[in-house]
């Protein structure tokens, strides 16, 4: 199940139509040198976008460019998209306007960019300030475990490699770490080698040591391997590194985590055939081990869908109160934690509540961007107990997409996850509490009812499973009947969210396509159950309702595995 939810996780960190293409700098004049306006001898790769690096939220220049379809015009020229005074043509170097794709570009001392209004700290240019000033910051990695005595550092780097000629490339290289000692990993750095095509890294730890070592770059999963299948640090576009909590360490060496695949996700969507990467991460860890272990616990809704065109579309998945008392053996302390959609993603939020009341945001991303992503460090660990409820709630914003989103890895997909890192490591059984709809997963997988179904009986062999195929084909084979439709009305598994997760499993095997097409025959007649979920106290009573909207569809390899008709 584990490794299955994993594969959920990983896009950290998927592309949509407002990422940073490289190749079209090559669409401007002089688009491989236009300066940074705060850093000398910097250059500013995402000239048509807010952040140096490219990727997210365009600047001026970026809209306008986009208007103009990608395309060098005279019309653009002639513009003054940042507001300072001075056409773009004039910034990159083209006064005249003269300028065609395919020349070299015009010799020019006085290059400036045309998307930042400058001098960028000048009162005209107050509207660009809050993501100017951002990007004029230093961008060091600030970490006091760094300059630890007992300090030390291991670089892991792909050799140079070609990259595929496909928009998207998961791409995996396992390597050994120290095992001279007991250590804690406490930072990780990025090593950008192509900013063209990195587009994230995840390293994933290994629960063997003794598989042959895949010690040269491969195409992978979304998970690095059956074996590697442990999220132990992640890196995307807008991050420094990761500084671990004072608190905490990830366990390594002789008594932890001994082999660790790198895995990068590859963006090429313009199918250049002449990139190569060779990026890499430096893993910092030390024998002065902290307090505690830490584990990385995830949760959110799956499967969901976002409709096209709507400014806001709100969506909560929740870890009930059952789910916490089964996964959770005592106490955890969370030290940090990070929201994660993709692109039109808007709004992200993760709550805990204790006995129907609200305790506190874990996090509240009112303002969200992939591309800046902002980790929730707490000075004083959040306490979660076993009979909790955690809420995670997204918010996108679709209204430039002409079709329908779905969740998964895909560049046009979406996702809603909370990552949070907690101690002690050893007090979750469970790393991951998601759920299918309003149903939580753990229900399915504990057996719990839900909506007075049990819906564990129904997704493979059971007595109940066998009673109702043979119901099923005496009152239902040909047609509604009355008695099929009374047989499926008193049914509470054919009703909301247990009808939309039967459908989804049933629809996985031949035996359950002809049951899936035999009570599907009454759609439209069966009486409708809208499905509200709320949270529970320790004895399973209902409490408080909080959650309003769940729409999310899970597909369980693992319980569909378990249906066998």
């Amino acid at each position: 199940m584990a490794n299955y939810i994993l594969k959920c996780f990983l896009a950290i960190l998927c592309v949509t139509c407002i990422q940073g293409y490289g190749t079209y700098r090559d669409k401007i004049p002089n688009g491989n040198r236009v300066p940074h306006p705060c850093k000398p001898n910097d250059i500013w790769d995402g000239v048509g976008h807010q952040k140096s690096a490219g990727s997210g939220y365009r600047n001026q220049f970026g809209v306008d460019f986009a208007s103009a379809r990608h395309t060098w015009t005279k019309e653009l020229c002639a513009k003054d998209s940042d507001g300072d005074g001075k056409t773009n043509g004039y910034e990159l170097g083209d006064s005249n306007c003269s300028w065609v794709l395919g020349e070299p570009s015009p010799e020019s001392a006085t290059l400036s960019h045309p998307g930042v209004c400058e001098p960028w700290n000048d009162p005209k240019c107050q509207n660009q300030l809050s993501w100017v000033s951002e990007a004029c910051e230093s961008g060091e990695f600030i970490c006091d475990a760094l300059n630890e005595i007992d300090g030390k550092n291991m670089t892991m780097k792909f050799p140079s490699t070609p990259v595929p000629v496909k928009e998207t490339t998961y791409i995996c290289m396992e390597f050994e770490l120290d095992n001279t000692g007991d250590y804690h990993m406490v930072a990780t750095q990025p090593i950008v080698d192509n900013v063209n095509v990195m587009h994230h890294a995840v390293i994933f730890g290994c629960s063997s040591d003794t598989h042959a070592l895949r010690s040269t770059p491969h195409e992978c999963g979304m998970v690095a391997s059956r074996e590697c299948g442990q999220i132990l640090s992640t890196w995307t576009l807008g991050s420094a590194g990761e500084c671990l909590h004072d608190k905490v360490g990830i366990r390594i060496g002789t008594n932890g985590i001994k082999r660790v695949a790198l895995q990068f996700h590859w963006n090429n969507p313009t199918l250049k055939t002449d990139y190569v990467d060779s990026s890499g991460i430096i893993v910092h860890y030390t024998s002065n081990r902290r307090e505690n272990d830490a584990g990385v616990w995830t949760i959110g809704p799956e499967r969901f869908v976002v409709p096209p065109r709507s400014l806001n579309t709100e969506l909560t998945g929740y870890c009930p109160s059952s789910c916490t008392s089964s996964m959770l053996t005592d106490k955890i302390y969370i030290v940090s934690a990070f929201n994660h959609m993709h692109y039109i993603g808007a709004k992200q939020k993760i709550e805990l509540f204790r006995d129907g009341k609200r305790i506190i945001y874990i996090t509240n991303d009112e303002k969200y961007n992939y591309d800046s992503p902002l980790v929730h460090e707490f000075s004083t660990p959040i306490e979660v107990r076993p009979g909790d409820v955690l809420t995670t709630t997204c918010a996108f914003n679709s209204i430039n997409r002409d079709a329908v989103t779905n969740w998964g890895d895909a560049t046009s997909d979406e996702m809603c996850y909370g990552f949070m890192t907690y101690y002690p490591k050893e007090n979750i059984k469970r790393l991951f509490c998601t759920g299918f709809r309003s149903i939580p997963y753990c229900a399915i997988e504990d057996g719990n009812v839900f909506e007075g179904c049990e819906i564990s009986k129904y997704t493979r062999e059971s007595p109940e499973t066998n009673k109702f195929y043979v119901d099923l084909n005496n009152t239902c084979f040909s047609s509604c009947t009355s008695e099929c439709l009374r047989l499926l009305d008193n049914n509470p598994c054919l009703k909301g969210d247990p009808r939309a997760y039967m459908d989804d499993i049933y629809g996985l095997s031949d035996i359950g396509r002809e049951m899936k097409r035999m009570f599907s025959q009454c759609d439209g007649k069966l009486s409708i159950r809208t499905t509200t979920p709320s949270t529970e106290d320790g004895n399973g009573n209902s409490a408080k309702q909080i959650i309003s909207s769940i729409k999310t569809v899970l597909s369980l390899a693992l319980v569909a595995s378990r249906l066998r008709f």
